[in-house]
């Protein structure tokens, strides 16, 4: 793999760890990694968007914090603004080289060179800004079911049945025409929501994020939201302006 120059400024990260941290969670060397850059189609600057009062990338590296899980939280962005953001909440910043920050990039190409750049970095975990629902508790139990898995990642369950076109045929997918499963008679089908990703340098090495020994952290329904257009994104407000008032 071709080195590639990338100019990194590293911010201290102050953290105040929790009383409550679960047992060994920082007893690890995952770095978190964030992905954040500036073009968007759906929504402009999507990861600056404002979500109960903070911005999605904001509400990402707090939550990343409170799970007191990382010792580096990494933003890679070819964004001036966005990279201010991240300094703000004490990530720390890579500068993301524009070829690598084009709307037709796949992540695992930015993870690489990520990467490429950090040659220390072994382990790490990609977390999505528009996961609006990210929990420190689905971080913590991510963490301790890398120690044992080469990847980890989030997923819920969805008990929609599947149909697919086959040669212009449509066609049930998995399931019996003459014998259609009830929603108590299955476990559902485990779909990724792009929340996280926890992985390794040698997934990635051989042009992969997962392989067949992962896990999962499954997610409830309702966390399970992304932010992918203007309509998620009222959504998202309208969601945490009801549990704000329920809490009251």
């Amino acid at each position: 793999m071709i080195k590639l120059k990338s100019v990194t400024f590293l911010i201290p990260l102050l953290f105040l760890f929790e009383s409550g941290c679960t047992e060994n969670c920082l007893d690890n060397d995952i770095h978190a990694l964030i992905l954040a850059r500036g073009g968007s189609k759906g929504i402009k600057l999507k990861n600056l968007a404002e979500v109960g009062g903070s911005s999605l990338l904001a509400r990402t590296i707090m939550t990343i914090k409170n799970s007191t899980c990382f010792q580096h939280i990494w933003v890679s962005t070819d964004d001036k603004r966005i990279a201010m953001e991240a300094q703000k909440y004490g990530a720390i910043i890579h500068r993301r080289p524009e070829k690598y920050a084009r709307d037709d990039t796949p992540s695992l190409h930015a993870i690489s060179e990520f990467l490429d750049v950090h040659r220390s970095i072994q382990d790490f975990a990609l977390f999505q800004c528009t996961s609006v629902f990210l929990k420190a508790k689905y971080i913590q139990e991510a963490v301790r079911k890398f120690a044992s898995h080469d990847c980890v990642f989030a997923a819920k369950r969805s008990h929609y049945l599947r149909w697919k076109v086959v040669d212009g045929e449509l066609m049930p997918a998995e399931f019996d025409l003459s014998a259609r499963p009830r929603r108590q008679d299955w476990q559902g089908d485990i779909v990724e929501t792009g929340m996280f990703y926890f992985s390794r340098r040698n997934l990635v090495n051989s042009g992969l994020l997962q392989n067949s020994r992962c896990s999962i952290v499954e997610i409830d329904a309702k966390d399970s939201l992304e932010i992918d257009s203007d309509h998620d994104l009222t959504l998202a407000k309208y969601i945490l302006s009801s549990e704000a008032k329920t809490e009251l």
